[in-house]
């Protein structure tokens, strides 16, 4: 009788356990208390905040963008400077930006670092440059084969 108790003692915590259990599982957040026609946000104003941002007159640049495709065909660079450090490159890079007026590359070629400068489709035009640069002091520049970049804009046909 006393191993009929225990193990029905037993079993009545099992199923009280296995019910817990199942409730704690199961349970679900009510949201009875939460009112959502009290606690809509309001439509953000993006556009005025872009407009404290970038000012009216940005808008049209920046739909302009768009507009642009940027595409890469062989040509050729300017090479003006090559490291195995980082931070020399960087410091060059630095020094570089702030007296060429087109555009300057750092490419990581393993294991050197290279700054080249410009996007040119023909030889002939890297080695005038070439020559330009060389009159303002950089006589280490030489031309070099690379992928440059071609911008075209898109016309819109309505």
């Amino acid at each position: 009788m006393d191993i009929i108790r225990i193990n029905l003692a037993n079993k009545m915590r099992l199923i009280l356990s296995l019910i817990l259990f199942q409730r704690i599982l199961f349970a679900q957040d009510s949201l009875f208390w939460f009112d959502m026609s009290k606690v809509r946000d309001p439509i953000p104003k993006t556009p005025i905040i872009m407009d404290k941002i970038f000012g009216l007159s940005q808008f049209t640049m920046i739909d302009s963008l768009k507009k642009i495709k940027i595409s890469t065909l062989d040509g050729y660079r300017l090479q003006l400077y090559e490291s195995s450090s980082a931070g020399e490159a960087n410091k060059k890079m630095a020094k570089y930006g702030k007296s060429l007026k087109d555009s300057l590359y750092l490419v990581f070629d393993a294991p050197l670092y290279k700054i080249r400068y410009g996007n040119y489709v023909t030889k002939n035009e890297a080695e005038i440059e070439k020559n330009n640069l060389k009159n303002k002091g950089y006589r280490t520049a030489w031309v070099v084969k690379s992928r440059i970049e071609q911008i075209d804009l898109k016309i819109d046909q309505k």
